[in-house]
């Protein structure tokens, strides 16, 4: 992660480096010379140094020995020198590697190097070094760019991209590496490893009932009382929302890991204090066990998943081990399967439609398309509710086809009864996009509906890519970036090779996660990593979307980081397609 943020912020620099050699070479030799003011002498010094006293970036002119010609005002807050101190002397006593070797010739191109401020403190610097020629004379020209905010910034979105930016403790992509070493090391020393799946109970209820401040609040304290459960050498790692996982390294016995499962759930047993009330949450817990259930990282974590979903069933506040006994569960994919099946020969599933608005105008620019099940006894209900347990079957890949045609064919609709032209955004699951065959269907849809692919955007999930092959993932990218479909990154927190395929799609928005943007007028470290984003996103030439805004203080703060558009509860419920269809036929704003 670091080495592509560190590519793509010097891109940054590039180009600012890039305009200030263009005007040294545009003054220097394409503007006729009759056209420059001269001063007494004739020449254009005074003229240039009118112009390079604006650069951004410093600059300093030595000769052939190395002595330094030039130093300009940038150059000199730089070094804490002023021209008339530096002018004759060396510049290698302010840069090091100017040279091939030592008393060697000046070495040309951009490279990163040491600068000697003059109070005796270093620093890194990105050089450009170019070759003129005065009088008949060789001059030597560099331009210089201090990388020290740029370091800074780029250590801040490693420790955000691996640590998590609320509790503290290592986010999904630190957990993928450090459970991978620890499987290493079990085979080494011949012993077990536990994976731990931990959700709390109830926990909407309390961001519901006291907020997402107190939830928040809630987060950190059970992720401190998980941590007090572990040895130095174990690993808590947070999921995402109230979703945690443990890593229990060189275990002799599986007894090890139930002993700790029962303090986490002994010390969830103590009330929780938020904002002056006590509350009560427990937990429910899913144990696997390596090698003796799987071999493979992400199999064993859906098999944490699974026995954590029949501690659930079992009444929560539990934990569960998971084994060849889980054919419960199995049964219940077995019967949702049937269920959505019938759901769909009856036309029970429904899709809503969210807005995405422009944050400066509130005018509708697309809508995501969200799958409901309208269910005869159970009213309406929402895809989080039943597609975890449908993802486990392989009805969810008839269900991913049959919203991307329904979304691509009602877009088509609009367009053909002479409503505003939007993009229509669907959401792929990671099950279908592991699965062969993705570009070819997206094609069949389109052409089927009769939709121009520039109105389809496609929200591949990242963060649950992890582990798939470099090759794979690459082509479907590549594939649908052929199709003219817009791909959307919905977590920046990904590692260097998708970002490098990222990078070569000329068509795609970046989206920031409700979990950031809900405190993000608030909290320094969400705000930071908004910043992050949106800052990595304009390197990439990319639109930025903020999702789950809710209010106005959001909105503001979203409009100042540099976000285009939003989306959110503040302008718009996801809605049915009649409520819709109103709202663009309307076209006003709704902000």
């Amino acid at each position: 992660m670091s080495i592509n943020i560190a590519v793509l912020i010097a891109a940054i620099v590039i180009a600012s480096m890039a305009t200030t050699l263009f005007l040294l070479w545009f003054f220097r030799t394409r503007l006729p010379h009759s056209l420059l003011p001269h001063d007494a002498s004739g020449t254009t010094d005074s003229y240039l140094k009118t112009v390079l006293a604006h650069v951004t970036d410093g600059l300093i002119a030595f000769d052939s020995q190395g002595a330094i010609k030039m130093f300009n005002p940038v150059a000199e807050r730089m070094f804490g020198y002023q021209e008339s101190e530096v002018r004759g002397k060396y510049a290698d006593m302010l840069l090091t590697d100017l040279r091939q070797s030592a008393g060697g010739p000046i070495e040309l191109g951009m490279r990163e190097v040491v600068g000697t401020r003059k109070s005796g403190a270093t620093f890194q610097v990105d050089v450009s070094v170019s070759e003129s020629s005065h009088a008949n004379q060789p001059i030597y020209i560099v331009v210089l760019h201090d990388v020290t905010e740029r370091q800074q910034a780029e250590q801040r979105l490693a420790y955000l991209a691996h640590c998590d930016a609320l509790t503290g403790l290592p986010t999904r992509m630190l957990f993928h590496d450090r459970a991978t070493q620890a499987l290493a090391r079990a085979d080494r020393e011949e012993k077990l490893v536990a994976i731990m799946y931990l959700d709390l109970d109830h926990f909407k209820n309390v961001n519901d009932s006291m907020g997402h401040h107190a939830g928040d609040e809630l987060l950190k304290v059970v992720a401190k009382r998980i941590t007090s459960c572990l040895r130095n050498v174990d690993t808590v790692s947070r999921m995402g929302g109230d979703e945690f996982t443990v890593i229990l390294e060189s275990i002799p016995h599986i007894d090890s890991a139930m002993i700790v499962a029962e303090k986490i759930l002994d010390v969830m047993q103590e009330p929780f204090h938020l904002d002056g009330h006590e509350v009560h949450v427990t937990a429910s817990i899913g144990i696997t066990f390596y090698p003796m259930d799987d071999k493979e990282l992400a199999s064993l974590v859906k098999h944490a998943d699974q026995a954590m979903y029949r501690a659930k069933q079992a009444g929560r506040n539990n934990y569960q081990l998971f084994g060849a006994d889980m054919a419960e569960n199995a049964m219940a994919v077995k019967q949702m399967e049937e269920q959505i099946g019938s759901a769909l020969e009856r036309g029970e599933l429904k899709l809503h439609y969210q807005p995405r608005v422009d944050a400066t105008s509130g005018m509708i620019m697309g809508v995501e398309a969200l799958l409901r099940w309208q269910h005869p006894e159970m009213g309406l209900i929402s895809a989080k509710d039943f597609m975890p347990l449908l993802e486990r079957s392989k009805l969810v890949y008839t269900v991913d086809e049959w919203v991307l045609h329904t979304a691509c064919l009602q877009n088509y609709h609009w367009q053909k009864i002479g409503l505003a032209t939007v993009r229509v955004m669907v959401n792929i699951s990671p099950y279908r996009f592991r699965r062969k065959g993705l570009p070819e269907l997206v094609d069949k849809v389109l052409k089927e509906t009769g939709l121009q692919p520039e109105f389809l955007e496609l929200d591949v999930p990242t963060e649950n890519l992890v582990g798939i092959a470099h090759e794979n993932y690459r082509a479907v990218l590549h594939k649908l970036s052929d199709l003219g479909v817009n791909v959307a990154l919905v977590d920046p927190a990904i590692g260097g090779s998708i970002l490098d395929s990222f990078q070569k799609l000329p068509q795609y928005v970046m989206k920031i996660d409700r979990s950031f943007v809900r405190d993000a007028a608030v909290d320094g470290d969400h705000a930071a990593i908004v910043q992050a984003v949106v800052k990595l996103a304009r390197t990439m030439k990319l639109k930025v979307v903020a999702e789950g805004v809710e209010t106005k203080e959001q909105l503001d703060a979203l409009r100042g980081y540099g976000c285009d558009m939003v989306q959110g509860y503040l302008f718009s419920k996801p809605v049915s397609t009649e409520d819709i269809t109103r709202m663009l036929r309307e076209g006003k704003s709704l902000v």
